[in-house]
């Protein structure tokens, strides 16, 4: 069974890096975070696809992403905005 106490680390994490860019919209905050994580672990979970008219669609799949890892990469990228 999974640590239930990683929702709220989870949510306070977001709650920092997201009152650091306000403007974003959820959705868009999220696909940056998922997007950073992907570059720092060799491309994980990127999606492409080229539409019709030629532009790319790029999308992130973290489904089988363990908490731990994201957690981690929460903290970093956190500690790094601070800095």
């Amino acid at each position: 069974m999974r640590d239930s106490q990683r929702i709220d680390e989870f949510i306070e994490l977001i709650n920092q890096l997201w009152k650091q860019d306000p403007d974003l919209r959820f959705n868009q905050l999220i696909y940056i975070l998922q997007n950073g994580y992907s570059q720092v672990n060799s491309g994980i979970g990127k999606v492409e696809s080229e539409e019709v008219d030629g532009f790319k669609q790029i999308a992130f799949d973290l489904f089988n992403t363990e908490d731990d890892s994201f957690l981690e990469y929460l903290k970093t990228r956190l500690q790094n905005t601070e800095s």
